[in-house]
Parts: C-alpha cells; sequence; structure tokens
C-alpha cells in the first residue's frame, strides 16, 4: 500500500503516530520571499551581489575560506555557512528558508552540512545557493 502507514505522505489519523516531518516547524513567509520568488532573485540579480564580495573576486571554485573567517560571519546581517566543504553567503536567503530565521541561523558561521542532511536531504545545495556561493573551505582547514 503506497503510500506505507507511517509515512509523513499519509494524512495523520487517529492510528497513526505523527512523524519528524509532521511536527516539524514551519513559518509563514513574509510576501515576495517564496521559492519562486527566490529564483527570480538569483536569476537577476548579479552574482558578485549575493556572494557579498567585489565585482573582481575570482569565481568560487577559486577562492578558499580558512574555517577562522566563516566563524566571523554569524549575524542576521552578515551569515555564511558551509554545507559539503563549499562555502555560502547565506544573508540573502535568511528570510526565505521556509524554517524561519531561528533555524537557518543555527548554521551561521559553522559548517552546516550535518543540519542540512538532516533536515534537507532532497535537496541540492549547489543549486538551492550556487549563486551565493563564496568560495571552498580552505583545504586541511576542515
Amino acid at each position: 500500500m503506497f503510500p506505507s502507514a507511517n509515512s509523513s505522505q499519509r494524512a495523520a489519523g487517529s492510528l497513526s503516530t505523527p512523524s519528524a516531518a509532521s511536527t516539524r516547524r514551519k513559518v509563514a513567509l513574509k510576501p515576495g520571499h517564496s521559492p519562486l520568488d527566490w529564483a527570480a532573485l538569483t536569476s537577476k540579480t548579479p552574482k558578485h551581489k549575493l556572494r557579498g564580495v567585489a565585482p573582481s573576486t575570482p569565481p568560487a571554485a577559486f577562492v578558499q575560506v580558512p574555517k577562522s573567517e566563516l566563524k566571523l560571519h554569524k549575524t542576521q546581517d552578515d551569515c555564511w555557512t558551509c554545507i559539503n566543504g563549499k562555502v555560502f553567503n547565506i544573508t540573502p536567503y535568511v528570510d526565505f528558508h521556509p524554517g524561519g530565521v531561528d533555524e537557518i541561523m543555527k548554521c551561521a558561521g559553522r559548517d552546516g552540512t550535518a543540519l542540512f542532511k538532516k533536515y534537507h536531504s532532497w535537496v541540492n545545495p549547489d543549486r538551492l545557493l550556487e549563486s551565493c556561493m563564496i568560495g571552498v573551505i580552505k583545504p586541511g582547514d576542515e
């Protein structure tokens, strides 16, 4: 039978127990902050602005970010995270996060790979945040 009895895809009934997916806290996003709005923003905004760098900065694949630098960017107005060894400026994305600002700030200034995989295993961070990639963690600094 599809979906299975304990699947998060099945409507919760009196016989089923709530799953982690059905108990997750979602927040109402501000108008203009839907996933489609994020896609429109990233397609229209120059990459250097989303990356938070000067226009002359080399492409992200060539920028090495020391972990000490990542740790400095942990406020809502200046927020970086590392996912799978890649450093992203998530400042422009904070208000678009479906779980709310408080949830995404748990990754601010640090490696958010484990949290990202725990709650978003089906999401490709490289695609979602490709325009916000600053660089890669400096080798030997992980």
